[in-house]
């Protein structure tokens, strides 16, 4: 079985976009002679606890964690793929924040792998909803397509205006106009 190589795709733009964002600026590596996972051991301090910085976090790696469930299917379901997922973000925020160390700009935080990890796995949970809802809409596809119906999205445009009803007038007018 083969999953979406849309998803899969999506992934690897997205992991690439966390690792870019998390070890920015790439320059100025150095070796402090502490363990890269000191960060763990160490409570955050208060002047570097921002609720933005935690929503930030749990929203970017929710993210991460709703595309690693999507990209997992069909091949890990359920609770597979979310633990899967879940734990597939709490280790690339774990590597992250540990090579953080070895930059002078930025500071690794435990609670930033926490609330990481906490976004992983909230994102992974919605993915496992996202993906459940999708088999159900294969009986509305079916029955559409017994009856010659072909659904249609259509966005709109303006502001205040019932964009499907317009086209449903635009389409009554042209059978009118072309006598069908």
């Amino acid at each position: 079985m083969r999953g979406s190589p849309l998803a899969c795709l999506l992934l690897l733009v997205y992991l690439a976009l966390v690792v870019y964002a998390s070890l920015y600026p790439l320059a100025g590596w150095r070796d402090h002679g502490l363990s890269p996972l000191e960060f763990l051991a160490t409570p955050p301090r208060l002047r570097h606890v921002h609720p933005f910085d935690i929503a930030a976090n749990v929203a970017g790696y929710a993210v991460l964690g709703m595309l690693g469930v999507l990209a997992l299917q069909p091949r890990l379901r359920g609770a597979a793929a979310v633990l899967a997922a879940a734990a597939g973000g709490a280790l690339l925020s774990l590597v992250l924040e540990a090579a953080q160390s070895y930059l002078p700009a930025r500071i690794p935080s435990s609670l930033d792998f926490v609330s990481n990890t906490a976004g992983a796995l909230l994102g992974a949970l919605a993915g496992l909803l996202v993906v459940s809802w999708a088999p159900a809409l294969g009986g509305w596809r079916a029955k559409l397509a017994e009856h010659s119906i072909e659904p249609v999205q259509q966005f709109s445009n303006t502001r205040g205006k019932n964009a499907s009803d317009i086209g449903l007038v635009i389409d009554a007018m042209d059978l009118l106009h072309s006598r069908r």
